[in-house]
This record gives structure tokens, sequence and C-alpha cells, in this order.
């Protein structure tokens, strides 16, 4: 599948800022899943510079700017094609061990609630498992919009009952770790059964299995990830994938931060 993504990110600030700079993981991973065709990342303002590729293959973008009192325009445009593996993903480019993403994190820690999801654990590592995991915690809590923000841990999701994308895979990735299974946070975007859909970022979790690799799991829509999805970033958790990060020198004011996306599929060649 081909699919066509327009991401936009707007940012108003009360008054001038004397210096920010902006860190971006915005362009789409490159590996046997999916294929970057075309790439385009701009700013209205400031200088876009091309950092590097990290230990998890993300390549990074930095905007530096000075004394900006405009409205900031971030734009990424690319063009992906994408085929439906089961979730297994393969040809990733990256130096980290798995084991290092057995570490939980604020976001992540699951408390007896979230354990008690599933109280039986099998003798050896079982992919079966893992759909169980997923299933189960797909029907753990209700999908509500605006029901929680980038705060919002899996204790504090599991306990209301409710949560968007972001909860269900801090969730599905904290009880992975208390089964011995490495699972990182992953953020991307998801061309919904819609042919055009005009939502927000989606997120989703990979499980690793020592015969398989790295395996994506969506608990919000309680599947493995198909051909629909487009991979960004990976990482322990929300906050290490977020797609712009930016720190701000001197600057007491506040900011309004808005997006626009769409993402279009079109008719492979």
């Amino acid at each position: 599948m081909i699919i066509n993504i327009c991401y936009e990110t707007f940012y108003n600030f009360s008054s001038n800022v004397p210096r920010l700079v902006q860190s971006l993981m915005l362009y789409p991973t490159d590996c046997s899943n999916q294929k970057v065709i075309s790439c385009e990342i701009n700013t209205n303002l400031g200088e876009l510079v091309e950092v590097s590729k990290d230990a998890l293959g993300h390549k990074l973008y930095n905007i530096y700017n000075k004394n900006i009192s405009e409205q900031q325009i971030i734009s990424m445009k690319c063009t992906v094609e994408t085929k439906n593996t089961f979730g297994i993903m393969r040809g990733l480019n990256e130096s980290v061990h798995p084991n290092c993403f057995l570490r939980q994190t604020d976001l992540t820690k699951p408390n007896k609630k979230i354990l008690s999801l599933i109280r039986k654990k099998p003798k050896k590592e079982s992919v079966e498992f893992c759909h169980l995991m997923n299933e189960t915690i797909s029907n753990s809590i209700d999908y509500v919009s605006g029901a929680t923000n980038i705060h919002t841990s899996a204790v504090d999701a599991i306990d209301q009952g409710k949560g968007v994308c972001q909860d269900f895979s801090h969730i599905l990735v904290g009880l992975a770790r208390s089964y011995g299974y490495p699972a990182r946070y992953v953020n991307g975007f998801l061309l919904d059964d819609v042919e055009i859909a005009t939502n927000d970022t989606h997120a989703w979790a990979e499980i690793f299995l020592s015969d398989l690799g790295w395996i994506g799991f969506d608990p919000c829509h309680k599947k493995c990830i198909d051909e629909n999805y487009v991979r960004v970033g990976c990482g322990y958790d929300f906050s290490y994938t977020s797609m712009i990060k930016g720190v701000k020198t001197n600057y007491n004011g506040s900011e309004i931060l808005t997006h626009q996306l769409c993402v279009q599929s079109q008719t492979s060649q």
C-alpha cells in the first residue's frame, strides 16, 4: 500500500521567545515493513538541521530559533510504501539490545489492578500469550477521546477506566515487561478503515520474542499492526517518542499548540 501523510504543527507564542531549540522525530522508519519513498520536513522559522541517526535508527532533526514572535509552522509531508507482515518487524536498523526495554518507567509501571488482568503466565515464551495480553488490555478500559493527557500513567488510566491509544499502549508495555517480555512504546500514523483519515497521531506497542523479533501490537484496535500503520519512533514510553520537543531560554510566556493531519492511501503502481 502507498500512504501519503501531511502533518503540520502550529505554535503561537504570547510574547517574543529569545531562544528556542526544537528536536524533531518526524521521519518515518525505513525497514522491510515500510519503505520511505519521499519525505520533506520544513519550518517557516529558524534553521533546520539534520542531526544524525540515534541508536534506535531514528533520523533526527533540530531547529534553532532566535527571537520568535510570529506563528511557527513545522510540516512533514511523506509518501511511504507499506506491507502487511502480520506485525513482525524486519530490517530495523538499531543497535540497542532488546533487554534494555525491560525497564519500567513512571508511565508504564503497573499496579496490582493491571497485574491481575492476567493471572497465569505460560512456562515459556509465547506469541499466543502476547495476543492474550493485547486482547485483554483492549477490553480493560474504554476509549474516550480527551480523557487523558501526555502525563497520564498506565495506573491512572486503568483506575479511571478510560483513555486513548497512548494509555492502552502504556498498559500493554508495562504488563508485558512485568512478565519478562521486552516491550516498547511506538508512535506513528494510522490509516483508518475509511480511505482518508484526518485524525491525530497513533500509538501502539512492540513486544520482543526471541524467535520472531519485535512484533507490533495495537491494543486500541485489538490486533497486530498491518499495512495501514506507518511507524515513526519507539522508546520506553510516550515521553521518549514525542515527535517534537522544545527547550526555550529566558521565556516566561505561554504557547498554543495545534495540529493538522491528513493520512491518505493511493493505489500502488
